[in-house]
C-alpha cells in the first residue's frame, strides 16, 4: 500500500491562512494577489457570479460551494443584487520555495462542493459568522485544513497535463518521486530512482519525463533548491541548507541554485525580504466597488 504521498512536501511546507473577510457581500469585490499567495472563497448561501479579465467565461455561484485560487488569478466576486453572497474570504500564503512549486502544479481554478468537505466547513462557518473570541486564529487554521482538501481533491482528479501533481498520482513513479521528496539529501543515483519505480534506467527515465515534465535529475534539483529558499527565508546558512539538501558545499549548492533561479542565494533573499508582507498586511481582495 502507498505511503502519504504528500507528507513529505509538508515537512518543507509554510502554509498560512489570513481571513480578512467574513459576512455578506453585495458589492463587486476584486482580488489580486501578489505572487506566493492564493485566494479561497468559502461560499455559505446566495447567489453571483465569479468574473475574469482577457474573455475568461464567467464562473456562476448557486448556493454554497468552495473556490481556490493557487496562484491568486485576477477575478471578481459578483454578487447577486438582491441576496448577496454570505461568503468567508482567505489569503494562503504558501512560503517561499516548495509552496511555489505545489501551488505551480494546481489548476488556476479549483472547486469544491461544501458536501464534500462536512462537517469541517460547517465548523468554519459556524465559527466566522459567530461572536466566540478567538474565531480569527480557529477560521484561519481550519482554512488550512481546507487547503490540504483541495490537493486531495487535485489529486483524486489524475490531472493530465504533466507535473508534480501527475507524478504523484502515477502508479509507477509515486513510490520514487515520494522517496526522492522524503530524502532530498541522499545521493540519489539514477538506478535508485528506477529501481523504487520498479523500471529499468531507460523506462523510468523516459517515463518520468512524459509524467512530469523534467527528468529525474532536474525534479530533484528543483526540489532541493526549493527547500533551500524555505532554509534561507527562516534564517539557515547556506552551508546548513547545503548539508540539508545533499549538496558538498556552499559552493556547489549556490551554482545550481544560480542555474535554476537566474539568482544567487544572496540576491534571492535580499528580493525575498524586500518583497515580504509582513502580517499579509496588503494583497487582500479590494472590498470596494
Amino acid at each position: 500500500m502507498p505511503g502519504d504521498v504528500l507528507q513529505p512536501l509538508f515537512e518543507h511546507l509554510r502554509i498560512q491562512a489570513r481571513t480578512f473577510f467574513s459576512g455578506n457581500l453585495c458589492t463587486v469585490a476584486g482580488f489580486d494577489q501578489p505572487k506566493g499567495q492564493g485566494d479561497l472563497h468559502l461560499v455559505r448561501r446566495g447567489k453571483g457570479e465569479v468574473r475574469y479579465q482577457g474573455g475568461r467565461p464567467s464562473l456562476q455561484i448557486l448556493g454554497p460551494c468552495l473556490l481556490f485560487y493557487p496562484r491568486g488569478l485576477p477575478h471578481y466576486l459578483v454578487p447577486d443584487e438582491r441576496e448577496g453572497l454570505d461568503v468567508v474570504c482567505t489569503s494562503i500564503t504558501f512560503g517561499s520555495g516548495v509552496g511555489h512549486q505545489l501551488a505551480g502544479a494546481l489548476p488556476d481554478v479549483m472547486r469544491l462542493g461544501v458536501e464534500e468537505v462536512e462537517p469541517l466547513v460547517g465548523l468554519l462557518f459556524h465559527e466566522a459568522f459567530g461572536t466566540s473570541e478567538g474565531r480569527q486564529a480557529i477560521v484561519d487554521r481550519l482554512s488550512e485544513v481546507v487547503f490540504i482538501h483541495f490537493l486531495r481533491h487535485a489529486l483524486a482528479q489524475h490531472q493530465a497535463e504533466p507535473g508534480l501533481i501527475a507524478g504523484l498520482v502515477h502508479p509507477q513513479l509515486q513510490n520514487a518521486i515520494t522517496a526522492m521528496h522524503a530524502e532530498p539529501a541522499r545521493d540519489w543515483t539514477l538506478d535508485d530512482m528506477a529501481a523504487s519505480a520498479h523500471l529499468s534506467r531507460s523506462g523510468f527515465s523516459k517515463l518520468f519525463k512524459e509524467i512530469v515534465g523534467a527528468t529525474p535529475g532536474e525534479h530533484l534539483a528543483r526540489f532541493r533548491v526549493s527547500i533551500t529558499q524555505e532554509l534561507l527565508a527562516r534564517g539557515i546558512p547556506l552551508k546548513v541548507a547545503a548539508f540539508e539538501v545533499g549538496y558538498g558545499s556552499s559552493t556547489a549548492l549556490s551554482r545550481a541554485f544560480r542555474e535554476l533561479t537566474g539568482a544567487s542565494p544572496r540576491e534571492w533573499l535580499k528580493t525575498h525580504r524586500d518583497t515580504s508582507i509582513p502580517g499579509h498586511s496588503k494583497g487582500h481582495g479590494n472590498l470596494a466597488p
